[in-house]
């Protein structure tokens, strides 16, 4: 989204910068810029408006979502750290939230490592650390992507991470410890709808799933 914005940007640069002066006429400015705006949207759509990714998209679409593990592990080291400050916890929080297809999705295999009772879902896992914290952040290390993102419907893909877990403490960040356990993920490419002013655009999102 951040590519569409920036060339959406542009254009509206090019329209204060490069349109023909206002002594042309209003109505002639207006239909220069119009005409502009339709132009650029049309590009816009067909940069990123497509029925189905190619392989090189998928490929990227992988590389994002191994990111996004990464990420969540950063968002909720801070939202179960609790000597951090509870506004930057709480936003921690909402953002891990966002890289998820759902809050209710299972995180019992990820929560194994806290020896905490009633942590089964992305929810429960987000609460707890916020009510109460947590005493170590675990950080997902040699992250591979298997299976490959497969088509599951028209605006459906499905792939698989697998990683293993590092224990870390608050207290002490050096006293690391490996769980030898290997743990995956789902991860999806979904087709969404969305709002970009006035135009709607159908686009493909990355979102974490299911830990198993």
């Amino acid at each position: 989204m951040k590519r569409i914005i920036n060339i959406f940007l542009l254009a509206l640069i090019w329209i204060l910068c490069g349109a023909p002066n206002c002594n042309d006429g209003g109505s002639a400015r207006e239909r220069y810029e119009k005409n502009l705006v339709e132009k650029s949207m049309d590009s816009l759509k067909k940069a990123f408006e497509f029925d189905i990714p190619d392989a090189r998209q998928l490929k990227a679409y992988e590389e994002t979502a191994c990111q996004k593990l990464a990420d969540f592990a950063d968002y909720l080291k801070i939202a179960s750290d609790s000597t951090k400050d509870m506004v930057f916890r709480k936003q921690a929080a909402e953002m891990a939230g966002k890289l998820f297809i759902s809050r209710d999705i299972d995180t019992r295999n990820w929560s194994k490592a806290y020896h905490v009772i009633d942590l089964n879902t992305l929810e429960q896992l987000l609460a707890k650390s916020l009510s109460q914290g947590m005493s170590c952040w675990l950080q997902p290390v040699q992250i591979v992507v298997s299976p490959p993102l497969k088509q599951e419907n028209d605006s459906t893909f499905k792939g698989k991470l697998s990683f293993y877990q590092q224990i870390m403490p608050y207290t002490n960040l050096d006293q690391r410890v490996a769980n030898p356990g290997k743990l995956e993920i789902d991860f999806y490419a979904l087709r969404k709808v969305k709002p970009f002013g006035e135009t709607k655009l159908k686009v493909w999102e990355v979102y974490l799933g299911d830990f198993n």
